[in-house]
């Protein structure tokens, strides 16, 4: 009875935290299925997960352009007190520890197969900035790592990007390397 009420309160927050997204529909939809392939995530043998993440609204142009890969999932990674726009704040959504490491898994089988995917991971700083990283794969040898940046702060944002030319899992975190310098993108 007691697992019942706690699956019955989780849906419920849930709902409320989906429910509070800005105009353009929830920035999080979440159908997590572990290690079940779907026709989204056609890599094999590693399928990632199921979980998406939207663009937010303030994506520059050259961002919402990037041509779509295959996806490996998403990670999300929020600390329960921080204060998250447009995702969500506490409890907040998050991945559990198996589907990201399915997300991870599948991104370096992609690399490693020379196969173009993509994994986006949220999550904020210790300073609770809010940070999105798109890990891209365009099949080519290089990640393209895109990523936005929400100042706590000053609640500025900024999008960078670099190019790396290694890719590996350190300590249960995609660590890319050999990277040219960050560039802004407007």
């Amino acid at each position: 009875m007691r697992l019942i009420i706690a699956a019955a309160a989780l849906l419920m927050v849930l709902a409320a935290a989906a429910a509070c997204g800005d105009s353009s529909g929830p920035p999080l939809q979440s159908d997590v299925t572990a290690g079940a392939p779907t026709g989204s995530f056609p890599l094999g043998p590693v399928p990632g997960n199921s979980v998406v993440l939207r663009l937010p609204s303030d994506a520059p142009a050259k961002v919402r352009a990037l041509p779509a890969l295959k996806s490996c999932g998403s990670e999300v990674l929020f600390s329960e007190d921080a204060d998250i726009t447009p995702i969500p704040t506490a409890p907040g959504p998050t991945t559990n520890a198996t589907d990201n490491q399915l997300a991870a898994d599948c991104l370096l089988a992609a690399w490693e197969s020379g196969t173009a995917a993509e994994l986006v991971v949220a999550e904020t700083s210790d300073e609770a900035d809010q940070i999105l990283s798109i890990y891209r794969l365009p099949g080519n040898g290089t990640l393209q790592l895109v990523v936005r940046v929400l100042s706590h702060a000053d609640r500025t944002v900024s999008w960078t990007q670099r190019i790396c030319r290694q890719l590996s899992i350190q300590e249960g975190t995609l660590t890319p390397a050999d990277c040219d310098s960050e560039t802004a993108i407007r």
